[in-house]
C-alpha cells in the first residue's frame, strides 16, 4: 500500500517502539521514516525527515517528550504530536493540550487505539480510554444522581466554564471563548472547586471530564428551561 504520511516514532524502550512501528504496519496508510530513542535524537530526526505525525513518549532522558513537543511546534508546526505515557494523569494531558498536542495516550491504550488517534478529527484533541484513571482514584465520589445534585450550588457564569472544562480547555481559552480575562476566570474556577469539594492542582479539571455527560445533560435542561 502506497503511504500518504510519514512518521517518525521516538521511546527510549525499543521493544515498545517495536510495537509501535508494526501497530503501524502496512495498512495504516503512515510510513514511519525513522525511530528515536531519546529526544536529541528525535530533534535532530525531525530536522532531516520533517515527517507529518510525531509519535513520542514522555519520559526521556535530558529532552523529554514535553521540551521535544516545544521544538516541534516552534519549528514545524504543521506535524501532528502524539503523545505516549505510562503517566495518564489529566494534569499531564492538560500540559500536553497546552503545548500544542494533538493527542495524548496511555501506554496501555496504544496498540488498540494509535490508529484512531492519528485518523481523528485534526483540529481536535484525542485522548485514549485510559487518560486521568489514576488521577480519578482520589477524587470525591459521586454518583450522577449526587454530582448533579452539586451542580445546583453552581452559578450560570460558573457552568458555563465547567462545561468548557469538561473538553479540556484551559484557562485562557476559556476566556476568549466566553469572552472574560483570565483573572474571571480563574476566580469561577476557585469557586467551582470548593463548591465541588475538588480541592488541589487540577481536581476540577478532572473532575469535570469524569462527570462530562452529566454537566452538559444539566446544562441542556439549564439551557432549555
Amino acid at each position: 500500500m502506497t503511504s500518504d504520511k510519514t512518521a517518525i516514532v521516538c521511546d527510549d524502550h525499543p521493544l515498545f517502539r517495536s510495537g509501535v512501528v508494526n501497530c503501524l504496519g502496512d495498512t495504516s496508510g503512515v510510513e514511519v521514516v525513522a525511530e528515536a530513542a531519546d529526544g536529541e535524537s528525535c530533534i535532530a530526526k525531525m530536522k532531516i525527515f520533517r515527517p507529518d505525525i510525531l509519535i513520542v513518549d514522555l519520559s526521556m532522558p535530558a529532552i523529554d517528550g514535553f521540551d521535544v513537543l516545544a521544538w516541534v511546534r516552534a519549528n514545524q508546526p504543521d506535524t501532528r504530536v502524539f503523545i505516549l505515557s505510562m503517566h495518564a494523569e489529566i494534569s499531564y494531558v492538560q500540559k500536553a493540550r497546552e503545548l500544542g498536542a494533538q493527542g495524548f495516550m496511555a501506554k496501555e491504550d496504544a496498540q488498540s487505539e494509535l490508529l484512531a488517534a492519528i485518523a481523528s478529527d485534526p483540529k481536535g484533541f484525542y485522548t485514549s480510554e485510559s487518560i486521568g484513571k489514576q488521577s480519578r482514584q482520589n477524587l470525591p465520589r459521586f454518583s450522577d444522581y449526587e454530582f448533579a445534585e452539586q451542580l445546583r450550588k453552581v452559578s450560570e457564569a460558573e457552568k458555563k466554564v465547567l462545561v468548557l472544562l469538561t473538553e479540556s480547555m484551559t484557562s485562557r481559552e476559556i476566556a476568549e471563548e466566553l469572552h472574560l480575562s483570565v483573572r474571571t476566570v480563574q476566580a469561577h474556577r476557585v469557586s467551582l472547586a470548593d463548591k465541588l469539594d475538588a480541592k488541589g492542582p487540577n481536581k476540577l479539571l478532572e473532575l469535570a471530564v469524569r462527570h462530562r455527560q452529566t454537566i452538559l445533560e444539566a446544562w441542556s435542561v439549564a439551557s432549555d428551561g
